[in-house]
């Protein structure tokens, strides 16, 4: 049994208790026998006919089919044949609604939304009289709430917007709303050449709060070089001073 839905799912199950409604709504389903007479069904009694105890599944078959037909026919904006579909397609959807949000930690009332919307864009899409039933409607709602889940998964919430503005807002209380950004700083380091050759040194730029204090050495004529690596100690270590300029062989040079 699962919990009762406070969503979209249950809005159409109070419209139908109403008795106004749900005997206001008649299927008429065709005798499968020369001579009989149709079948005529209250909403309530279409309902029971599907899904309770003693439940004829050719009757069923019968029962939805003339159920999605009227639902096509239905032209009306307001028309309450498209909303009987959808309810009586509930009690197979409920279960996957529940599943969905168990394991993929969906919200409910957007997962029922989805699965409403893929009811409703199967019976208006241009072939469904040709080729609409029972099974496929129930299998487009089941399909849409497992990918509607599956791709909220991969959306991640960016607090960026909010940095920002806390950002500006502390750089207004300094007094410094109107300050220029500093600069990056571009970076070389000269990697040791290596028993195949040449190596080509690294070139990056960095941000000045990213870097520590006393991150750049200073170099023999005063500028700010590169910065000073901590890497495990190695068998092979280069003997040159850190924070000294590389010195290659002018004919190895490229």
């Amino acid at each position: 049994m699962y919990p009762p839905s406070s969503g979209l799912f249950a809005s159409v199950r109070r419209h139908f208790d109403e008795p106004r409604v749900g005997d206001a709504v008649l299927v008429t389903v065709p005798a499968d026998t020369e001579g009989a007479e149709p079948v005529r069904l209250t909403a309530t009694e279409t309902h029971d006919a599907l899904y309770g105890p003693g439940s004829d599944p050719q009757f069923a078959t019968a029962v939805w089919k003339e159920v999605i037909r009227t639902a096509l026919s239905d032209l009306a904006p307001h028309g309450t044949r498209k909303l009987l579909v959808i309810w009586l397609a509930l009690p197979r959807l409920t279960g996957t609604v529940h599943r969905v949000c168990t394991r993929l930690r969906a919200d409910r009332s957007d997962v029922e939304a989805e699965m409403v919307l893929a009811l409703l864009e199967e019976l208006a899409s241009p072939d469904a009289a040709s080729r609409i039933s029972s099974s496929s409607l129930i299998h487009a709602a089941r399909t849409r709430a497992w990918h509607f889940a599956r791709n909220g998964l991969r959306e991640y919430p960016s607090r960026q917007v909010e940095r920002i503005a806390q950002d500006h807002a502390l750089a207004a209380s300094d007094g410094k709303a109107d300050a220029p950004a500093e600069e990056g700083l571009d970076v070389r380091v000269d990697r040791p050449d290596g028993p195949d050759g040449l190596r080509a040194p690294l070139r990056f730029r960095v941000r000045p709060e990213h870097l520590r204090k006393g991150t750049f050495a200073d170099t023999d004529d005063g500028t700010r070089n590169r910065p000073t690596h901590h890497a495990p100690r190695r068998k092979r270590q280069s003997r040159r001073r850190a924070g000294a300029r590389p010195v290659r062989p002018a004919g190895r040079r490229a």
